[in-house]
C-alpha cells in the first residue's frame, strides 16, 4: 500500500540558518513521506527563504509555496528564533 502524507506542523520545517555577507538566510522547507510496503523516503523542497539583516526580517516566497505560509510561519517563530541566535552567534 502506498501513502503519503505531509508531516509537521503543516509539513513545513525550519532549515539551518547561515550567515552570509552579515545576513542570516533561513530556509523554509516542505517535508513530504513517502511509505511504500516497508520503505520509506522524505522529499524536501524549499518555499521560502527569511532574510535577516540586523533588525530588518523579509521573507521571500519561492516557487510552491503555500498559500498560507505567513500563517504556517508565525506558528514556527520558536525554530526561526533559534536559528536566527545560531547564525548570529
Amino acid at each position: 500500500m502506498r501513502e503519503a502524507k505531509e508531516s509537521g506542523d503543516a509539513g513545513l520545517v525550519v532549515g539551518g540558518a547561515r550567515s552570509v555577507d552579515g545576513r542570516c538566510i533561513i530556509p523554509i522547507i516542505r517535508t513530504l513521506e513517502m511509505h511504500l510496503g516497508g520503505a520509506a523516503t522524505v522529499r524536501l523542497t524549499p518555499v521560502a527563504l527569511l532574510v535577516v539583516e540586523g533588525e530588518h526580517e523579509s521573507l521571500t516566497l519561492l516557487p510552491g509555496a503555500p498559500a498560507t505560509i505567513a500563517e504556517i510561519v508565525g506558528r514556527l517563530q520558536n525554530e526561526i528564533e533559534r536559528e536566527k541566535k545560531r547564525c548570529t552567534g
